[in-house]
């Protein structure tokens, strides 16, 4: 038995090796036929040239990294499989952010059917309980108009926080950039400060956990700005910088002291921030300044695989 097992073991890891080579010489054609049409553009006067110029150059890029990452797992697969790869650590944190998204989602859920429901039902009740009334008290009119109002607001906060925890499900439909205008644009409804997105980079999907993670970091820069910067403007740019792919939160506000990050860094959300950052082998950097707002910049290597 022991030794079908072997043989079935052997026979995988073969055709793993073949599968892999495979791939990580077509992905090389590819990177090479990208630079060879790179090249031909070059020499040609056309008006998009540079437009197709970088995305070009940002697409050998990409496929270079992504062959030399294929080359070192079929190295590891072909090796007997003795030494982990040099990521293999990673993956008992990526499952502990999925248990995180996933726990987020049932509190969600529970706030919808529950609170959500109960604080829905209530604003319709009170609204009929206030047509048949038909009351000429002004001061039992008054009150009752307020107490409706208080509850339509308390409906649409818990709203705004069960769309804040499940961001999986705008992902999921729409892709990180298109959700990420989606948020925004309900961030500019609820709190007043304009948002403006600019993206100048290739905007495929990514995977699944890279995305939650960097949406996460997004949310708790902008949650940040409402609560602390005093801001009328941000803005979230997504652009390409020396093989990296770089999200920043850009504000106009008051700017955040050296001291106050420092013993408040955890209230402010940066150690998850920086958590998610190392999740994704990125960098995360804070700029602030009294007169130009904040500045908070995610740079991840792309592609993320």
């Amino acid at each position: 038995m022991m030794a079908g097992c072997e043989q079935t073991i052997e026979d995988f890891v073969q055709d793993a090796a073949h599968v892999i080579d495979k791939a990580s010489r077509d992905i090389g054609q590819l990177a090479g036929q990208a630079y060879r049409i790179h090249d031909a553009i070059l020499t040609q006067d056309s008006s998009d040239a540079d437009h197709r110029l970088e995305r070009l150059a940002q697409l050998a890029r990409q496929f270079e990294k992504l062959a030399d990452r294929t080359t070192r797992l079929s190295d590891y697969v072909t090796s007997g499989m003795e030494a982990a790869p040099e990521d293999d650590d990673i993956w008992p944190r990526i499952r502990i952010i999925q248990s995180q998204e996933e726990e987020r989602t049932r509190l969600a859920r529970a706030l919808e059917e529950g609170v959500g429901q109960l604080l829905a039902n209530a604003v319709f009740e009170l609204a009929s309980c206030r047509y048949l009334l038909d009351t000429e008290n002004p001061a039992v009119d008054d009150g009752l108009a307020a107490l409706q109002a208080e509850l339509e607001q308390g409906l649409s906060d818990v709203r705004h926080l069960i769309a804040d925890l499940d961001p999986p499900s705008m992902l999921g439909s729409f892709g990180l950039v298109a959700g990420l205008r989606r948020y925004l644009e309900r961030y500019e409804t609820r709190t007043g400060i304009k948002s403006v997105m600019d993206v100048r980079a290739i905007t495929e999907r990514l995977p699944a956990t890279a995305e939650i993670a960097i949406f996460r970091i997004i949310q708790e820069a902008l949650e940040n700005v409402r609560r602390h910067a005093q801001a009328s403007r941000v803005e979230v740019n997504i652009y390409e910088e020396d093989g990296a792919l770089v999200f920043s939160v850009t504000d106009d506000g008051v700017g955040l002291q050296p001291e106050r990050v420092g013993s408040r860094g955890r209230s402010l959300g940066l150690v998850s921030m920086h958590d998610r950052a190392e999740l994704l082998k990125g960098r995360l950097r804070v700029r602030s300044d009294a007169e130009r707002g904040t500045q908070l910049i995610l740079s991840i290597p792309y592609p993320i695989l």
